[in-house]
């Protein structure tokens, strides 16, 4: 639970279709805060991810083992609701903050690809497309047109590959790679569930390990051993969203020898265990 604050809500609640749950980016809630002091948030208190930024006032957020200055600018922050997070404004003065909260298929995917952990803050060039976005969205919060769930989708997908334009993260096509990297990417993607060994990719690759390895690091993939674990673990996220299997039988699937290791592999890389990974997709 929030611990007590002086924060006041004026906020739009979304009730996302089971259709937009399953498929799109939905919005949960829409508008502004204002924080008038300490504001703590505990771990999975709410679903999704809150994409936000300072409308006036000045503060800090702590967020995860990171603290980050907010005030007013071109800059927007995005965090995981899953993790806990503090808003604190400047003493004496009051901290208001406007955005959204949303969430969709793959999040987790963007929280670990954009690295928030490390750096929840985005600095854009164009941050009049950030307000015309916002108010595109209410708009739809408020009217709710027929097919306003899908334009939804449409801004926040625009608002998100506008965060990883910023950040650099597109990376270059697959046919530039190395064409010995590009044998080993399809392979594992062919056979995601499949616990895969560096040497026999190196095989698929029709190189050796140690000139795999320099080609993987050389075209910007890191090493062969972290792709392999990502495959896994995104095959394990996808598993366990469906209620149908139980964490054994997810763990079968990835070919564990046991739950007790595909639960320690889950943990070590997400920070939960499988059993809160489900959890959290509940919420």
């Amino acid at each position: 639970m929030s611990l007590p604050t002086t924060a006041t809500d004026n906020l739009i609640f979304v009730d996302p279709s089971p259709v937009a749950r399953r498929l799109l980016w939905h919005l949960f809630s829409i508008g502004t805060r204002r924080v008038g002091q300490s504001d703590r948030h505990e771990r999975f208190e709410k679903p999704g991810a809150h994409l936000f930024w300072v409308q006036s006032g000045e503060g800090e957020l702590e967020y995860k083992t990171s603290r980050f200055e907010l005030k007013r600018g071109k800059k927007v922050w995005l965090v995981d609701m899953s993790k806990p997070r503090t808003y604190l404004p400047t003493p004496g003065r009051q901290l208001t903050i406007t955005g959204f909260r949303f969430g969709g298929p793959g999040l987790e995917f963007w929280h670990e690809e954009i690295r928030d952990e490390e750096n929840a803050e985005f600095t854009l060039d164009d941050f009049k497309f950030v307000t015309r976005t916002q108010s595109e969205l209410l708009r739809m919060a408020r009217r709710r047109p027929v097919g306003w769930e899908w334009q939804v989708h449409m801004r926040i997908t625009e608002m998100l590959g506008t965060l990883l334009m910023s950040r650099g993260l597109l990376v270059s096509p697959r046919a530039e790679l190395p064409p010995p990297v590009i044998r080993v990417l399809n392979a594992i993607s062919s056979n995601p569930l499949r616990d895969w060994k560096a040497k026999e990719l190196a095989t698929i690759g029709k190189v050796s390990y140690s000139g795999l390895r320099a080609l993987f690091q050389q075209s910007g993939q890191g090493t062969i051993h972290e792709h392999i674990q990502r495959a896994r673990l995104d095959q394990a996220r996808l598993l366990l969203a469906d209620k149908r299997l139980s964490i054994k039988d997810v763990a079968g699937q990835l070919n564990f020898s046991s739950e007790f290791y595909f639960s320690h592999f889950f943990r070590h890389h997400t920070g939960m265990t499988p059993t809160d990974f489900r959890q959290h997709l509940k919420g």
